[in-house]
């Protein structure tokens, strides 16, 4: 309806199963900026029918918009499809309206189809082409294709309009950079403008000035900014520029990728060394426990980290082992992780073939500490769960890289077993360092260790990137030229990764796959690493990664 007041409800389009208006698939990773680009093209359409109409411009009010974007958001977020109430609306637009109203639409996946569906429904052309109405804001989510429009009417609008410029941005977009907004030419002179810079579609905080110096909080994003024009006795108006190119990192960014996970591990062992190695690591691909540990005593021997399955050996492994020309190979746990068949296929490259095993993978991670570490006493061991391998994983990179154990525990139980006591004083260490926190490795676990080495600290999170943050951040608190990514949801590429990290004393962050929590980011510059490298495909690590999009 073309005039909505207080406790007037207003009309609702559903489009989601309207063939008319060409339906497609859009995913919900589509960029904010992609977003914001189909805001403005719905804005330019409302004005467009208005003119052909012979009304005036609505303006378009950066309040209103925060209203009708929350708005989208919410509906994408709940899953649901309805109108925001009169109050949530007078709540969040200016005060001083005379009149206000909304539309919502569901499933198209283009400006050009939503404003063709609202035209061609009563009520939402009424909407758009209302006289009483002066200003708009736009909401659009791609997840679940949600769109806004929120409509007010203000008396002052009706002064008349601003010649308004066309705001241009110059420089390069890119992290460490500066751009600079062009204005354009306002009339009539002299008019007061300010400026608010964009990330996306949203408003950067305190980014209100002429130019806006990039961050990594931008990579992968696309900047605008907006410049509102005041005068009294004119009508105040906001336009915005066009958008920028995505924002590139300032960090030279690698992807080490194969077909599988046994073929990421050999791009790996190729990158770590590409001549030969004295030594080779071989552990099972299909679960984690016994390669956790094997990473550390690779690196502390000189050699990588290969994965295979339990059954057989894949021909890019066999083939990566015969390039790098060990003098030994060694095969981390028992027959049911790497068979006596693969281990036969090992002899017939190399003869000097050792099997680290024991009753389970706890026994297994003991065995090899103390196969790889006695020569010297370490200075500390890492302890985590061998229940599940996020913390492990960038405990693993972090031992690697001092050239000391980690060793796996139960960490439900309630105390340390003799056993891991046992091993951990035949090393002579010093100091422990547990990987995660109490729901990882228990209190009763930690209460024990202290006991034997007042020197214990935990190294924990709120989640596993958290600590993955923690544990990178006490083992490299300088710099570090080069730090690596692999997902924190699948273990494969970590575990050849970790002694990788080793041999180039990097740091090892999971991440989530579509994005790079703020805290690794920062983690990055910190350290001051000119290279970042991927570990796995982009099943694993999406573009978005590659980009360093910070999460959120």
């Amino acid at each position: 309806m073309g005039r909505i007041r207080l406790g007037r409800a207003a009309t609702v389009l559903l489009v989601g199963l309207l063939a008319a208006v060409g339906l497609s698939a859009v995913p919900p990773s589509t960029p904010p900026a992609w977003a914001a680009t189909q805001e403005d093209e719905v804005f330019a359409r409302v004005n467009s029918e208005r003119s052909a109409n012979g009304l005036q411009p609505l303006s378009r009010d950066s309040t209103i918009e925060a209203a009708a974007e929350q708005w989208a958001q919410h509906l994408s977020d709940s899953g649901t499809f309805e109108h925001s109430s009169n109050d949530w609306r007078s709540a969040r637009i200016p005060a001083g309206w005379n009149s206000q109203g909304e539309n919502i639409a569901r499933g198209y996946t283009s400006s050009d189809a939503v404003m063709t569906g609202w035209m061609n429904s009563d009520g939402h052309r009424r909407n758009i082409l209302s006289s009483s109405y002066t200003r708009i804001g736009i909401g659009y989510v791609a997840a679940g294709n949600y769109w806004v429009q929120i409509f007010a009417g203000y008396s002052g609008d009706t002064r008349p309009p601003l010649s308004a410029g066309t705001p241009t941005l110059t420089g390069t977009p890119a992290v460490g950079q500066t751009l600079t907004a062009q204005t354009g030419t306002w009339g009539p002179s002299p008019v007061s403008l300010s400026l608010q810079w964009f990330r996306g579609g949203t408003a950067i905080a305190g980014a209100t000035g002429t130019t806006y110096t990039t961050t990594f909080l931008d990579s992968g994003a696309r900047l605008s900014v907006s410049v509102t024009g005041t005068k009294s006795g004119y009508r105040t108006t906001t336009v915005s520029s066009a958008s920028t190119a995505e924002v590139a990192t300032d960090k030279v960014v690698e992807r080490i990728d194969g077909s599988d996970r046994y073929a990421v591990s050999v791009a790996i062992a190729a990158k770590a060394y590409p001549g030969t190695a004295p030594v080779v690591f071989v552990a099972s691909g299909e679960n984690y426990p016994d390669a956790l540990a094997a990473g550390p005593a690779a690196a502390k021997e000189g050699g990588p980290l290969l994965l295979t399955p339990g059954s057989s050996l894949p021909q890019s492994v066999e083939e990566a082992i015969r390039r790098l020309a060990p003098d030994r190979i060694v095969v981390v746990g028992g027959v049911k992780s790497v068979s006596e068949v693969v281990v036969s296929r090992l002899k017939t490259i190399q003869s000097e073939v050792d099997r680290v095993a024991g009753a389970d993978r706890f026994e297994v991670s003991r065995n090899l500490a103390v196969r790889s570490f006695s020569d010297t006493p370490p200075s500390r061991v890492y302890v985590v769960t061998g229940n599940t391998f996020a913390d492990a994983l960038s405990a693993g990179a972090a031992a690697a890289a001092q050239r000391v154990p980690v060793i796996l525990v139960n960490g439900v139980q309630s105390s340390a077993d003799a056993a891991t006591l046992d091993t951990i004083s035949a090393l002579g260490v010093t100091k422990v360092t547990i990987g995660g926190g109490p729901n990882s490795v228990s209190p009763g676990i930690e209460a024990s260790l202290t006991q034997l080495l007042p020197d214990t600290t935990r190294l924990a999170g709120a989640d596993r990137y958290v600590a993955s943050q923690a544990i990178s951040r006490d083992a490299y608190p300088g710099t570090a030229s080069q730090v690596l990514l692999s997902t924190g949801l699948n273990f494969p590429d970590a575990l050849a990764g970790a002694a990788w990290a080793g041999v180039i004393s990097a740091p090892l962050y999971v991440v989530p796959g579509n994005c790079v929590p703020r805290g690794v980011v920062e983690e990055i510059y910190r350290v001051n690493a000119s290279t970042v490298s991927l570990l796995g495909g982009p099943a694993s690590l999406t573009p978005e990664v590659k980009k360093l999009v910070v999460c959120g």
